[in-house]
């Protein structure tokens, strides 16, 4: 009989169909099991995440808390060491006329209320303040109503004795600022309609002499604070905030906000009992800590600021609750979605198991002749041998692979359209460096022709150097040796056709066909992106040129205003000159070290060497950074046991790199700390040192201390800013000069940074000493 004759085949004869069961049940019990791993996983991610997203709330709205009250507090120091104060003082203690003493302390009474009205107008968040005198009787009192701030006089002072927070603040022996949480304002102790929360922060003052005068009180309109903390959190979430007692100070509903004051307090042990334990226990009483708090019904991050480090028994509690069944709807939508993928990988699991079930029953010899002879270079033709319309296992499996020959060769012109058509040049060589294909954009790019490229070795595309190294290239690497390239990629510098020379960045890839060895490499056209960098650097270089020269009038206009005035202008303009003047010369200092980058960059930083006494330059760069270090109570040491040390280098550079890193370190010192500045010699090198006692470079951030615009301290909480560039520019400075920069660091001790520079021969140095025009030894404690 012949082996193509058709028969037909009962389905359950068929030797494929235990095969294909076993397979269905394998893949449909995979899918269940991968289909609710996937759903418990994706639940267990929703929650993390959620609670990243409510723990970054309530550390956001607690740290907008606490520049609140840290505002508050530093205003009652700065208005209780106002001279108004004492001047009032010394207007009650003259033993002339009543009436005269009465007409100068109103005068002192005036100025004090204009200080007042200055701090209300330029914060809309106070809406009082006032000195009460001991007595408790109202002497100088502000209202900030509506932005627009007033002084109360006569009859619209009050009497404030009775006030709790009054005798506590004259009661206290430590005379500290003191805060008296959140509650609603009141006034002639009636609550004010329509409500407002304030925050009351008051110290005592007193003369020069410790005479008491009596209490500053700051009410800050903490409804304008909590409004925006609660626009941090997003709709379908809750913000909450309690006093130390777990009262309502913030919450959606509006009648349960400051009930305690209302008379019908509001807790939220009762709404939210398991974030309600956390207000019990000194546990839970850190600093900057966040708890996830978890129940069936939500999840939380909770947050506990103190008011005030010596009182920490005035505490807030903030919260952000996400209802567990938002979370829950994420989580259903998830799981059918996951069913509905699971369905649909068993449907198409069956029919490829169906499909492979048949091939591996069916390994016929008609099969294996056929696909023998398509693999030999028969045409796909050759596939339609008899049998191929059987109803049978062969039959199918004929059919099939035909198919799959087609659908190959029908790939295989697929891939060579997408080659022709890439935009980026693609080349295929051999493992002689012989070209076997190119696409179109390489004959493009090169301006080859197809025909002129396939056969030739790719070294005609390769500049002079190149192209002598490319064969011992390919053998060396061939025989074992490390590539260059292949698996890397870099920039190479290619030769078109007319000899023009192009960049491009080349990635090259090694692949096996048929025991043969390939190499691919894709290419990307750089002659756009160098334009562009181009471009990017003479635009920085041109905006901050054009920010130099109004910066500089800026800063010289604020200094005469400073020189000139300095006696008749009240503190709080005087401080704001020279906050103003400060950050002139910070952005002064930012566009510098931007213009001395892009010249780095460029190559066009130019040095003015010459020989220079190391302990000369040392001493100077100290004295100039002195009132620095003084300004943060850092104080700056010298050693350096040499007077003759000398190098040859750029002494402005060289001054340059050593106030980068003597600021650095001041800024990174403790208060009370020392930044110790060494010199010494080894061998034929000069080793510079600076060591601070700060927290230390973190294990994280130090392969990037060198980096442009690189902080280790991005928090805020830094004693200053900068431009981030400073040892960028440090190290190329140093690098050009010959020597070399590093550091080291270990958290909670310190860093030291080390310069070393090749020392000059000094046989032939003459080279004055510099007088020291200062009071103060500098070879010490400075």
């Amino acid at each position: 009989m012949n082996i193509y004759e058709e028969k037909d085949i009962n389905i359950s004869d068929s030797i494929f169909t235990p095969f294909l069961a076993m397979a269905i049940g394998l893949v449909l019990c995979t899918s269940i099991f991968v289909g609710f791993l996937q759903y418990w996983q994706n639940q267990e991610t929703n929650i993390s995440r959620e609670s990243e997203r409510l723990d970054f709330a309530v550390q956001q709205a607690a740290r907008d808390l606490k520049i609140a009250t840290d505002d508050a507090k530093r205003n009652v120091r700065m208005l209780a060491g106002t001279p108004p104060i004492q001047g009032i003082l010394n207007a009650r203690a003259e033993s002339g006329s009543e009436q005269i003493a009465n007409i100068k302390e109103a005068v002192w009474k005036d100025r004090l209320a204009q200080i007042f009205l200055s701090l209300a107008e330029s914060n809309p968040d106070l809406l009082q303040i006032r000195l009460i005198d001991k007595t408790g009787m109202e002497l100088v009192r502000i209202n900030n109503g509506q932005g627009n701030p007033t002084r109360v006089k006569g009859n619209g002072l009050q009497d404030k004795s009775t006030r709790a927070y009054f005798a506590a603040t004259l009661a206290d022996l430590q005379d500290r600022v003191r805060f008296f949480g959140i509650d609603l304002n009141r006034e002639r102790n009636e609550i004010e309609t329509p409500h407002v929360a304030v925050m009351r922060v008051a110290s005592k003052v007193y003369g020069r002499d410790a005479e008491l005068l009596g209490v500053i009180v700051i009410n800050t309109n903490m409804s304008r604070v909590i409004k925006r903390l609660t626009n941090v959190m997003e709709r379908e979430k809750i913000f909450l905030m309690t006093d130390k007692t777990g009262a309502y100070l913030s919450h959606p509903d509006e009648t349960k906000t400051f009930g305690r004051d209302l008379g019908t307090p509001y807790r939220l042990q009762k709404e939210y009992p398991a974030i309600g334990q956390l207000l019990q226990g000194a546990a839970h009483s850190a600093k900057g800590q966040s708890w996830s708090v978890q129940t069936d019904d939500y999840l939380a991050r909770v947050a506990r600021l103190h008011l005030s480090e010596e009182l920490q028994h005035h505490s807030i509690l903030i919260a952000a609750v996400a209802p567990m069944s938002l979370l829950m709807e994420q989580s259903i939508v998830m799981r059918d979605q996951i069913i509905v993928i699971t369905l649909m990988l068993v449907v198409v699991a069956t029919i490829i198991a169906s499909i492979l079930t048949r091939y591996m029953a069916s390994p016929l010899q008609l099969l294996t002749k056929a696909t023998s002879n398509l693999s030999m270079g028969a045409p796909l033709e050759s596939l339609k041998v008899e049998g191929r319309k059987r109803r049978d296992e062969v039959g199918i499996l004929l059919r099939s692979v035909y198919q799959m020959a087609a659908s190959l060769e029908e790939k295989q012109e697929r891939i060579k359209a997408i080659l022709a058509t890439a935009e980026n040049p693609i080349l295929s060589i051999n493992k002689r460096g012989i070209i076997k294909d190119v696409n179109q954009a390489t004959s493009s790019l090169f301006g080859y022709d197809r025909e002129e490229m396939i056969g030739k070795n790719v070294s005609m595309l390769m500049n002079a150097y190149d192209r002598e190294r490319h064969n011992d290239y390919l053998r060396r690497f061939a025989s074992g040796g490390k590539p260059n390239i292949i698996g890397v990629g870099r920039e190479v510098t290619a030769v078109r056709k007319d000899g023009s020379s192009v960049q491009v960045h080349l990635a090259v890839s090694k692949l096996r066909v048929k025991g043969e060895t390939y190499y691919t490499g894709i290419m990307t056209d750089l002659t756009e992106l160098q334009k562009v960098q181009t471009m990017k650097s003479e635009f920085v270089s041109k905006v901050s040129h054009e920010l130099r020269t109004p910066l500089t009038s800026i800063k010289g206009s604020l200094g005469l205003v400073r020189s000139i005035m300095p006696g008749d202008l009240p503190e709080q303009p005087r401080k704001m000159l020279d906050i103003a003047y400060d950050n002139c010369d910070r952005l002064t200092h930012l566009v510098n070290d931007i213009l001395d980058m892009e010249k780095i960059e460029a190559g066009k930083l130019t040095y003015d060497v010459e020989p220079i006494r190391i302990v000369d330059l040392l001493e100077r760069n100290i004295r100039e950074n002195r009132a620095y270090g003084r300004q943060y109570g850092v104080s700056l040491k010298l050693e350096c046991h040499s007077q003759n040390l000398v190098v040859s280098a750029d002494p402005y550079r060289i001054e340059q790199v050593m106030t980068n890193l003597i600021s650095n370190a001041v800024k990174h010192s403790p208060d009370g700390g020392e930044v110790r500045i060494a010199a010494e010699r080894e061998k034929d090198r000069l080793h510079i040192s600076v060591t601070d006692h700060g927290k230390g470079i973190p294990a994280a951030f130090q392969e990037q201390v060198f980096g442009k615009f690189a902080q280790a301290d991005n928090s805020g909480n830094r004693r200053t800013g900068g431009s981030g560039l400073g040892l960028a520019i440090s190290k190329e400075i140093v690098r050009a000069h010959g020597g070399d920069i590093s550091f080291e660091t270990e958290e909670g001790v310190g860093t030291t940074f080390h310069v070393r520079l090749k020392v000059a021969e000094t046989s032939a140095l003459e080279i004055p000493e510099e007088q020291d025009t200062t009071t103060e030894p500098l070879r010490g404690i400075a």
